[in-house]
């Protein structure tokens, strides 16, 4: 069991975070969509790297969504909690229609996985603009393989009082 201490004000801060936090052997798993894997129709994941992280994808309703983030196991627990507070991911679907991206200050990275908009932003109070025709679809780069993965391995990451 992973265990962190924080402080009140930290517990406000990143609470929701860690309560959709879990560790696993070699990775962190922050759970975008709670339990995904009791909802989705297939356990077939597809992981598309985003700057230090990797958004994981599956397959429901003939598109992708975006299920949880992962962050290599060399992370510590605050500093997972720090990325999440600062940063998202956002996966949109397919369009040629340029998107409107609220609550942001930038788009750090924004590629295409199989025809659908990913985007790695930096939180913030502005609106941008992304022409979805302009990214590079990065599909044929990643090799598909089927993984199942073990929930059974995963640790909740635990909140001690200061």
């Amino acid at each position: 069991m992973d265990k962190i201490i924080l402080s009140e004000w930290e517990r406000k801060k990143y609470g929701d975070y860690v309560d959709q936090l879990r560790k696993y052997p070699d990775c962190f798993e922050y759970c975008v969509l709670p339990n995904y894997e009791d909802y989705m129709e297939t356990e077939q994941t597809e992981c598309i790297q985003l700057g230090d992280c990797f958004a994981v994808l599956m397959r429901h309703a003939g598109h992708y969504i975006l299920v949880a983030i992962l962050f290599d196991v060399e992370w510590e627990t605050r500093q997972v909690l720090e990325w999440l507070d600062r940063w998202e991911v956002r996966c949109m679907r397919p369009t040629t229609e340029t998107l409107l991206i609220s609550h942001a200050n930038d788009v750090v990275e924004q590629i295409k996985f199989k025809e659908h908009p990913l985007l790695l932003i930096e939180k913030g109070s502005k609106t941008l603009l992304v022409n979805p025709e302009e990214l590079v679809d990065v599909a044929d780069v990643y090799d598909q393989y089927k993984k199942i993965n073990n929930t059974g391995l995963a640790e909740d990451v635990i909140v001690e009082s200061d």
